[in-house]
């Protein structure tokens, strides 16, 4: 029977054919080929394709019609179990095809001139690993069947593929990546020949891409030498953009897999790729080019040579006023260490890296298996004359490095400080650095990294301060971060200080310790939040603690004791008003002999038992509490005003916020309000009593001799704080 079906078959095409005078289409649905198709696949993928609609026409040609074609992708765990099927790997609304007939009774299916119209294909890589573009055919019977149907064994094959307005998706659950991106056409020709050759394009955004080129042959078994030759093009708005190429040979693909690959590219603007890539956050990056030489075998491809090379590069989100002037990493030979020459920019100094990773195999085998490779890393940072060198193991499990050597100048520029003549001695251990390079933030560094360092520079200088022979010794073991002590010489005071940054807990907790330290009014201002009060060094002293992942929180649980005092500084008008009321007259700077307050912070308030200032015609005693986190105020002062050899006081309540302070008159133990005049005028000097009581009972400099007000200025004041009118 099977044999008269043929010849029956064979003798009704060549009628058609020499008869051509009728037209013959195969208008109801061509079951018969479907099931084959279906199987044909099954069998070579090991998916599922579902046809709604199929027809074969045979005149002027034999070709084949498929509406709502459907191949299923890889199943997720509960689908095996019963539970909702995986999501399609492809959907196609129409499929057209030229139908070799004769390979049908070879138990062939051969397509040729296969056009493809707006597929979506959505490709997953599932948490274990399998991925929608990794086929397994079931097993094949001895007797040449499946062994999934019994049926007779069909291949099916395809010569040239044209893909118009393809979208496809991807979703990488095993590295968490997503994506899209839109092709206007997929061209292949020669699929099932020698030479296959492929031209696509696709858009993403402004962004446009072409991939060009030839490789060995794919269908229906891959060559055993494979060539690649492959050519990709970018451009953004239609303007070029960057190249890229792969060109050589695979040997043995679905075996040993013997590599002979030359690639490259290069990129006028590293931004570029966030046309295709709209998640990377990349820097702005300038000409840059990679060329690499691959060999070796099976999983341990090993790179022959490689050329790196970039222009001008902006590092300042990762460490502010940085920058690349340009990167140089070249190897020769795979026995050759990676040569590394590095310049660029820290704010105003220009600094450089010079030295040699590990050779190319190694380099490659950290590529590969980066948990359990390491490579040698020995590394100089360069200031002129001076360096300071890194030398180790670098791998993406463990890393060790020494670190020696002083530089002439390290100057961040920005806020940071500027010292001179810096020296770093210190050992640094990790067990896992690319958990730190996937996650750096201050907790997961303290936590990952072991460190000890001692660090000495004999000038340092920051917002007009200047410190000598600074010295500190560095640990951080067991998710602690300990900077004990810190010394320096400054402001003709001897200062120590101690540090520490807990990252054991949940949250991360804080304790500074200081007897005392010289800091910057502007720059303690700036951390706390606060306005811009006065301008001046700022001795403090005292121990404060606080635990939280953000400010809310720090304010919340700041707790310890404060002193902080300033002599021979200025308060601006501004500054005074948020003290005493919105109508003080006073324009431009007043110069501040002393200026002390000392409080205890508890439960995100800080209680002030004193808070004191003397100028040369104003004198203020006060206490009181401000919420650090509304910063409202709840103030009792005494501001008293030098009237030539007299004075005139009053008390003040100071109530609102820093923004919008409410003062008024406050009543006496009497009840009554009233203003006293006359009286001493300041003879006796308060700054030693108020210092001392703000630097708890410490020493340090002296204010200058005081000096006479002008009664100008003085009615004015008396005016300002409502006590004239």
């Amino acid at each position: 029977m099977r044999l008269k079906w043929k010849i029956g078959l064979v003798a009704g095409v060549a009628v058609l054919l020499v008869g051509g005078g009728s037209v013959v289409s195969a208008m109801q649905d061509a079951n018969w080929l479907r099931v084959r198709l279906v199987a044909a696949v099954e069998e070579q993928t090991g998916r599922h394709l579902a046809i709604d609609q199929l027809h074969v026409w045979l005149l002027p040609f034999p070709w084949v019609e498929a509406r709502g074609v459907h191949l299923s992708g890889v199943e997720d765990a509960d689908a095996a179990e019963g539970g909702s099927p995986a999501p399609n790997m492809v959907d196609a609304g129409e499929v057209r095809a030229r139908l070799g007939l004769l390979p049908l009774f070879q138990h062939r299916i051969v397509f040729n001139d296969v056009s493809i119209l707006q597929p979506r294909v959505s490709l997953r890589r599932l948490p274990d690993g399998r991925a929608d573009w990794v086929f397994t055919p079931p097993v094949r019977s001895d007797a040449g069947g499946s062994a999934s149907s019994g049926q007779m064994h069909w291949d099916v094959s395809v010569s040239n593929v044209s893909i118009s307005k393809a979208d496809v998706q991807w979703d990488d659950q095993l590295r968490h990546k997503t994506g899209q991106v839109g092709f206007g056409h997929i061209q292949a020709k020669d699929l099932n020949g020698e030479s296959p050759s492929f031209d696509v394009q696709g858009q993403k955004g402004k962004g446009q891409f072409t991939l060009t080129g030839q490789t060995g042959r794919l269908l229906p078994v891959r060559a055993k030498t494979f060539p690649v030759q492959l050519k990709l093009a970018l451009s953004v708005a239609g303007h070029p953009a960057g190249l890229a190429h792969v060109d050589g040979t695979v040997t043995d693909p679905d075996g040993t897999r013997a590599y002979a690959l030359q690639a490259g590219g290069s990129l006028g603007q590293l931004k570029d790729l966030e046309q295709f890539f709209p998640r990377a956050d990349l820097p702005d990056g300038q000409n840059i080019s990679v060329d690499v030489q691959i060999a070796g075998a099976g999983q341990q491809p090993v790179m022959q040579g490689l050329h790196i090379h970039t222009g001008q590069i902006e590092l300042g989100r990762f460490v502010p006023g940085s920058k690349l002037s340009r990167a140089l990493l070249d190897a020769t030979k795979p026995d050759d260490a990676l040569a590394v020459q590095i310049d660029g920019q820290l704010g105003a100094q220009a600094l450089g890296l010079r030295g040699t990773l590990g050779t190319l195999a190694q380099m490659t085998a950290l590529a590969l298996d980066p948990e359990k490779s390491e490579t040698p890393v020995d590394l100089t940072l360069v200031d002129g004359a001076s360096n300071l060198k890194m030398a180790g193991t670098l791998g993406g499990g463990h890393s060790s490095v020494e670190v020696h050597g002083v530089l002439d100048q390290l100057a961040p520029g920005g806020t940071f400080p500027t010292a001179d003549g810096v020296k770093v001695d210190g050992h640094v251990e990790t067990a896992s650095t690319l958990a730190l390079v996937k996650k750096h933030d201050a907790p997961d560094v303290v936590r990952g990294l072991t460190l000890t360092a001692n660090v000495e520079a004999p000038h340092v200088t920051w917002r007009g301060l200047t410190w000598s022979q600074l010295t500190s010794h560095v640990v951080v073991q067991d998710s602690h971060l300990v900077a004990d002590p810190v010394q320096a010489e400054g402001s003709g005071t001897p200062q120590s200080a101690r540090f520490v940054y807990d990252a054991s807990g949940s949250a991360p907790a804080y304790e500074v310790t200081m007897h005392p330290v010289v800091l910057p009014v502007a720059a303690v201002q700036g951390w706390m939040g606060a306005p811009s009060l006065m301008q001046g060094a700022l001795m403090l002293v005292g121990t404060v603690s606080m635990q939280g992942e953000d400010e809310e929180a720090q304010r919340r649980t700041l707790a310890g004791h404060i002193g902080a005092s300033v002599v021979d500084g200025t308060m601006g008008g501004a500054a005074l008003r948020s003290l005493l009321g919105p109508d003080i007259p006073l324009k431009g700077k007043m110069p501040v002999r002393c200026f002390g307050t000392h409080m205890q912070l508890r439960d995100g308030v800080a209680q002030i038992d004193l808070l004191a200032m003397e100028t040369p015609f104003l004198s203020l005693h006060g206490h009181g509490s401000v919420t650090l986190g509304t910063h409202g105020l709840d103030l009792h002062l005494s501001p008293r005003v030098l009237l030539g050899g007299a004075s005139a006081a009053s008390d003040l309540r100071v109530t609102g916020t820093f923004a919008a302070p409410v003062p008024q008159m406050e009543p006496s133990y009497g009840g009554r309000y009233g203003i006293n005049i006359g009286g001493d005028d300041g003879a006796n000097d308060n700054c030693p009593t108020l210092l001392s009581a703000a630097r708890e009972g410490g020493a340090g400099p002296a204010p200058s001799a005081p000096k006479a007000g002008k009664d100008g200025k003085v009615m004015n004041m008396l005016r300002g704080l409502g006590l004239f009118k």
